[in-house]
């Protein structure tokens, strides 16, 4: 697969920003089990990731319209560099709930950049954004092996010391994006409101091909918020170790790259509305069945049926969306998408934490798959042909 120079950069991006992912996934819940947090405190804890992002979304994707994305970028870079050390230093409950809040919206800029620069490479293609997924879900298949294995030999500190090293190579990628469209080069032109940036979005939200692809977003990030925080703990409470957990999260991650590679042509023989939402309902009906298996094999087998269908979810999403929005407004399109995947990273955990404390691991995972099938199949019939027509 030859990347063109100019997009190499930002792919990179890509790599290092969605990295930090599966390595908090990794190293965060444990760290929560080690101080003696409860199922519903982990909640809250992992929940706090996205919870800034609820808020400064869309205000920030605005402001990678007016500024660009490179000028955003090295500054949650270098905050994460800086924070990850920390957690095990300061082994509180309330500490860590800030940590995450402060190192969930730093992830979630970097990974906005390279988003909205790839959507203003090419916002037709479906393919490029199957070679950006597969690039930027690579760094999955390595990382959380990686942190496990530092959490397995050096403990805490040595997980988390491995995530701040991934900010600092963070940091360097950002140094080689190009410039980026800018909306607004007048001068002022990046002093507006923040209730003029969401009358923006919500003017953009009324497209009913927007609509959709953020409602099916919301529900796919309702599947990855489960995986990236009770997932583990169920695992954990099979008494895997650290790196058994890390190769577990990596494999289903590394198959969801390679399956984005197939989005472009499965999407010319499938119409992409009708493969999104079977995608979807696939990967919610495999995560919620994980508890029915104990075997690590059974796992792996798991783990690798959803990776492909999140796989060939996640370009569909981008492609759909980008294709949707004048490319003056990609930074606000992916900040609309961003906004309500992290409101659902934010909410699941917390639902299902309380749900574990009231009724155990195995009910709320099943709860969890009959809501989220559910909630699809309705924007399956309100939603589908609306965008289908647009």
């Amino acid at each position: 697969m030859r990347i063109p120079r100019s997009h190499a950069a930002i792919f990179a991006v890509g790599f290092f920003g969605l990295g930090f992912v599966p390595m908090m996934t990794v190293a965060v819940p444990l760290w929560a089990l080690d101080i003696g947090a409860t199922p519903l405190l982990i909640g809250l804890v992992l929940g706090a990731r996205a919870a800034l992002s609820v808020v400064l979304s869309i205000p920030a994707g605005a402001l990678m319209d007016r500024l660009g994305a490179k000028p955003i970028s090295p500054a949650p870079a270098i905050a994460t560099a800086v924070l990850f050390p920390l957690y095990p230093a300061l082994p509180s409950v309330a500490v860590l709930i800030v940590l995450q809040l402060l190192t969930g919206f730093a992830q979630a800029l970097v990974w906005m950049a390279a988003q909205a620069h790839v959507g203003r490479i090419n916002r037709d293609d479906p393919g490029l954004m199957g070679r950006f997924s597969f690039v930027s879900t690579s760094g999955n298949l390595v990382a959380p092996v990686l942190c496990g294995m530092a959490w397995d030999s050096f403990g805490p500190v040595g997980a988390f010391s491995l995530i701040g090293a991934w900010g600092v190579a963070t940091l360097v990628v950002t140094a080689f994006l190009p410039r980026d469209v800018r909306r607004d080069d007048t001068p002022g032109g990046t002093r507006r409101s923040w209730l003029g940036d969401y009358r923006d979005a919500f003017r953009i939200i009324a497209a009913p091909a927007v609509a959709f692809v953020v409602a099916c977003s919301f529900l796919m990030t309702c599947v990855h918020a489960l995986r990236h925080s009770f997932y583990p703990v169920y695992l954990e409470s099979l008494d895997f170790g650290g790196a058994t957990i890390g190769v577990l999260v990596a494999v289903g991650s590394v198959v969801s790259g390679l399956s984005g590679l197939s989005a472009g042509p499965v999407s010319r023989r499938v119409r992409p509305n009708i493969l999104l939402v079977a995608t979807i309902g696939t990967a919610a009906a495999l995560l919620s069945s994980v508890v029915l298996f104990r075997d690590f094999w059974h796992l792996l087998g798991i783990a690798m049926g959803w990776g492909v269908a999140s796989g060939i979810a996640f370009p569909l999403m981008l492609y759909v969306l980008a294709r949707s929005v004048n490319v003056e407004r990609q930074g606000i399109s992916v900040g609309i998408r961003s906004t309500v995947n992290r409101f659902a990273g934010f909410v699941v955990p917390v639902a299902v934490g309380a749900a574990v404390e009231g009724f155990g691991l195995q009910v709320a995972f099943f709860v969890f798959g009959a809501v989220i099938l559910s909630a699809l199949g309705l924007i399956a019939l309100r939603l589908m042909p609306d965008a289908g027509r647009g």
